[in-house]
């Protein structure tokens, strides 16, 4: 991993090094002459970058190859930092000898205690045959290991590895409050749904050399997708009571709670309207704490940012949140300080506290 980082780049430095191309774009401008837009990543951050009198066969080097050794320098544009390029080598991860994944940013959380912990919330699930629907699931080939690594989204939220293992956790938690608000609802099914909903996004999106969506993704999409894995589940299982698998179908399809979102039913039942509010409500907090610390105002800031496609407004950030510290733990990892979080049946009775081991869990 080299020294300089994206986010340590400041107006007139010079910037040199291998970094990941996000995207680019080949364009002219209005004296006719071309030139490529870039955005450049490393873990640390993205940052715009332009190549200047650029040729359609430098354009197409850079689309051949996922990196770009770069030398140039670190300029201002409307309060944000880009880089012009001077001198430019499109590179594959061999011929730089760098590991893709060194540059896409991480969860600031133990992958491996966030997997621990999932494996948890899924053992309590109360209900046998919606914990054995989850399990068959989570035993498709390779997908454990991309549930692990994959984003929960490509930009609005939770865009980063692990991303998606942070935002499955942190419902389960929503879900377990709420469960002891309305006691009536099935933690089962909720749980399960949290499990489940996004699960498709490992095959939906991609994350190899930075965050896009695979053909599959394109074309079909995680919650069609979802659908068609929990269908397969239940009927390689063969004994699942069909109306529970109906159900839980209709959570997944219709956690977007819109036709215009996506979903091609609206949520109809209880723990489909609950867990709709869930899903929106972590998403849209995390998307907004996303939006803070890319804007990142200085004391004399405005403490307004961008319009933002998520959050449908443009987000007022209070000055409370600058001394907000980044390594805040969420609750779900606060279990080995303060005792595991309460486990409820789908009859809303408590389970017992203690945290399965490793050895216990039905897989």
């Amino acid at each position: 991993m080299q020294d300089q980082l994206l986010r340590n780049a400041k107006r007139g430095e010079r910037l040199e090094g291998v970094f990941l191309v996000e995207s680019a774009n080949f364009k002219q401008s209005k004296n006719g002459k071309h030139f490529i837009q870039l955005t450049l990543r490393d873990h640390s951050a993205a940052v715009k970058a332009l190549r200047w009198e650029a040729n359609r066969e430098e354009f197409r080097g850079i689309e051949r190859n996922p990196f770009l050794r770069i030398s140039g320098r670190v300029e201002e544009y409307q309060g944000n930092i880009q880089v012009i390029i001077d001198d430019l080598e499109p590179v594959g991860a061999d011929d730089a000898r760098v590991d893709p994944a060194d540059f896409l940013p991480r969860s600031r959380l133990d992958i491996d205690a966030m997997q621990k912990e999932l494996d948890g919330i899924v053992a309590s699930i109360a209900d046998e045959g919606l914990r054995r629907i989850v399990l068959q699931v989570l035993d498709r080939p390779g997908l454990r290991e991309s549930f692990r690594n994959a984003p929960a989204g490509k930009t609005m939220h939770h865009a980063y590895v692990g991303g998606l293992l942070e935002h499955v956790l942190s419902l389960a938690q929503l879900v377990d409050r709420v469960c002891d608000q309305y006691r009536w609802l099935d933690r089962s099914m909720l749980i399960a749904g949290v499990m489940l909903h996004d699960i498709a996004k490992t095959a939906e999106l991609s994350y190899d050399t930075g965050f896009g969506y695979t053909d599959e993704g394109q074309l079909l999409g995680h919650i069609v997708l979802a659908a068609e894995w929990i269908r397969e589940a239940a009927r390689d299982l063969g004994d699942v009571e069909p109306e529970t698998v109906l159900q839980l179908e209709h959570l997944v399809v219709s956690h977007h709670g819109k036709l215009e979102f996506g979903s091609p039913k609206k949520p109809m039942t209880a723990e489909a309207i609950a867990f709709h509010f869930i899903d929106n409500l972590d998403a849209k907090l995390a998307g907004f704490w996303q939006a803070y610390r890319e804007s990142n105002p200085a004391p004399g800031d405005t403490r307004w940012g961008d319009t933002n496609f998520m959050l449908e407004v443009r987000p007022y950030f209070p000055r409370r949140l600058d001394g907000l510290s980044e390594d805040l733990l969420p609750p779900h990892l606060e279990g080995d300080a303060k005792g595991a979080p309460s486990r409820r049946g789908g009859n809303g009775a408590s389970a017992p506290e203690k945290r399965p081991k490793p050895g216990d869990l039905p897989f």
